[in-house]
């Protein structure tokens, strides 16, 4: 058995203005235990006909590390790291509220575990690899045989470990969530490889979210209800993890396992097609809209670091589930519109794949599941910002929601930044769910958030709603180079420039067209959704269109913290939106929308951007970009002429979420 210590890692995630969904991932072999059990088999198990439909999921965004060390020399103070920033203080001193915990749930085991692992197999006959994490006695050192609850992921990023840039991580402790941590607070934890990839046996479609095909919709119900007769267990069952790992823990809740307790999922999709596709603005025909080409991680480099169950000594297992692997598709293929067919999915059933995708599609049979759901996301990161957002909005469960400034899964950046540790969010909020420990978790204010550039100390916030109660539609309007209160009086006025396509987030301001207000003369709060309202025209018959917002400071530099909207023109039409959006624009995206602009005819575009909350202090202005092609546009020669109105009939502005307090 091999004993193992407490890795550093912080990852850094995030889209840019020209950047598609990537999914960029490397993955490595770690030391696995010597020693483990036999496979085990699953009975049946039973799940109602209509909280079994198979959905799929998507893929994430990239992920580049900053910080990452399989040996302790990760240059953070292993004093106050991610293991020991635990909010432990003397027992005497109970306090309970996001970021601290002192005096309900102490450290009672080691800081050393018994990780382990086997098979599980599920009810249709396949084998998934586990891997599992259990708390040892602080003297003696034997394994903990009480009844625990479990937190458990469902990955497809490697149940072992990572490797990101040369830097290997043992996945409970340095991927987002960091579960493992919890073991000594009198958690098991378990990890388990999606089917098809890795050590897993089965077939997978589009890797990080294989979670969602036909075969594989009750997977996660299946492994929630082995861990909870488990002689270990308590039988109460918690699921963590961000990204692919956060759609995974929605998905198993369509599925409603008796057992499933509590949900934390971080920086995932709750409408699939505006994060894979935003704005409608598809790569031409040819080129995958799942995953960027050349971001995907392939199946041989997967099979090529899959690690072995222990009892697999001669890796004869994990050959013979390489040998199922074969075929893997990788991504769904060309699919432009919402109601797209992909053209390399197999299964029937999910064919329609962003629809299939979509966690909304099964809300009522996530609500009736009454799962608690604690909805994180970071406001710097791309389109899987909205998920939070829209999950805590529309389910009836009991929900939270935690907002942070970092990008995407950067909760070991915020930890750092900021002294913020999401391990105690989620042990608050298991504690309460799985141990019954009450805590107040569950009456404090619901929401969580931080806002950049408040007063020190006054960053972290929380509310009772959202969008906050205070905030104020404020519009600005669009002049000659500036943003104005005052709506547009004078006739025939715009703005012309040509398409340029090389557009990245270094030149963007001298590649499209900028507004910007006069230099605040007092600090200004926008904490919400912004939308925009362009009316616009080109000499070509479709165009894309990107609306970035900054922050600009008297110096000249700027800050976006990823607030920004794109719309693809020809599919402008509004439509009533299938769920709570907020009462932001939403387009259905569909095939049969598609409707081509008249060269040279004025056209209203309204979309929304990104949410965010930050100050905008006196002396800085607002500044909007917009620019006119991102990764996706179809390049056309010549490049077109694109206009954007700014007069009495056709007045272009932006409205802002400006809290007044």
């Amino acid at each position: 058995m091999k004993r193992y210590g407490l890795f550093v890692s912080i990852i850094l995630c995030g889209l840019s203005l020209v950047s598609g969904c990537d999914e960029d991932k490397k993955q490595n072999e770690g030391d696995g235990a010597q020693a483990g059990t036999d496979s085990t088999v699953l009975p049946d198990s039973a799940v109602s006909e209509d909280a079994a439909i198979a959905d799929v999921a998507l893929p994430d965004s990239d992920m580049s590390p900053d910080v990452a060390t399989a040996d302790g020399s990760s240059g953070v103070d292993t004093e106050a790291g991610i293991a020991d920033a635990t909010g432990d203080g003397p027992a005497a001193t109970k306090v309970s509220k996001p970021g601290e915990y002192n005096g309900y749930s102490e450290a009672i085991y080691s800081d050393e575990y018994e990780l382990t692992s086997q098979y599980v197999t599920v009810s249709d006959g396949t084998r998934l690899a586990l891997d599992l994490y259990r708390p040892k006695d602080k003297t003696t050192g034997e394994v903990i045989t009480d009844k625990l609850p479990v937190l458990w992921m469902h990955t497809p990023y490697n149940r072992r470990n990572f490797d990101y840039g040369g830097n290997t991580i043992l996945t409970g402790i340095g991927y987002p969530g960091s579960a493992a941590t919890l073991v000594k607070y009198g958690y098991v934890v378990a990890i388990v490889d999606f089917r098809g990839l890795y050590a897993s046996f089965g077939h997978n479609v589009a890797y990080n979210r294989g979670e969602w095909i036909s075969a594989a919709q009750k997977d996660a119900y299946d492994i929630t209800e082995w861990l909870a007769i488990q002689p270990w267990s308590n039988g109460k069952i918690g699921m963590w993890g961000c990204s692919a790992t956060g759609g995974s823990q929605l998905q198993a809740a369509t599925t409603a396992p008796p057992s499933l307790k509590a949900i934390f999922p971080m920086s995932c999709e709750f409408d699939a097609y505006p994060f894979g596709v935003p704005g409608g603005m598809a790569p031409p025909a040819g080129t995958p809209t799942s995953v960027p080409p050349g971001e995907q991680t392939t199946q041989a480099s997967r099979d090529a670091v899959a690690q072995p169950v222990d009892a697999d000594t001669d890796k004869t297992l994990l050959n013979q589930a390489i040998a199922q692997h074969a075929g893997t598709i990788e991504n769904a293929g060309y699919v432009p519109f919402r109601d797209s067919l992909s053209d390399t999915v197999t299964d029937e059933a999910v064919k329609q794949w962003w629809i299939k995708s979509s966690p909304h599609t099964y809300l009522e049979a996530i609500k009736t599941s009454g799962i608690a759901i604690y909805a994180a996301a970071n406001w710097d990161e791309a389109a899987t910002k909205y998920g939070a957002f829209f999950t805590y909005n529309n389910v009836t469960n009991p929900v939270k929601l935690i907002v942070g400034p970092g990008t995407h899964c950067a909760w070991f950046t915020v930890q750092r930044e900021t002294g913020f540790d999401i391990t105690i969010e989620e042990r608050r909020f298991f504690d309460y769910w799985l141990k019954g420990i009450e805590n107040g978790v569950m009456t404090e204010d619901p929401i969580y958030y931080y806002t950049y550039n408040a007063p020190s100390g006054s960053e972290w916030r929380s509310a009772k709603q959202w969008p906050l109660p205070n905030e104020t539609r404020t519009k600005y309007y669009l002049a000659l180079g500036a943003l104005s209160a005052s709506a547009p009086t004078e006739a025939d006025q715009k703005d012309e420039t040509t398409v340029a396509y090389d557009v990245t987030a270094d030149n963007m301001t001298t590649k499209g067209l900028v507004y910007v207000t006069e230099p605040l003369t007092a600090d200004l709060e926008i904490t919400g959704h912004p939308t925009i309202d362009l009316w616009v025209s080109s000499s070509a018959t479709d165009g894309d269109f990107v609306a970035t917002l900054q922050d600009v400071a008297p110096d000249g530099t700027a800050v976006s913290y990823n607030v920004h909207g794109r719309l693809r023109a020809s599919l402008r039409k509004l439509e009533e939106a299938p769920y709570n959006n907020l009462g932001l624009p939403w387009h259905r995206f569909y095939e049969a929308d598609v409707t081509p602009l008249v060269p040279g005819e004025p056209t209203q575009l309204a979309f929304d951007l990104l949410p965010i909350s930050m100050i905008i202090k006196s002396g800085h202005s607002i500044r909007l970009v917009i620019n006119f092609a991102a990764t996706a546009t179809p390049v056309l020669t010549p490049a077109p002429t694109v206009a954007i109105y700014r007069d009495a009939t056709h007045a272009s502005s932006i409205t802002l979420p400006v809290i007044n307090n």
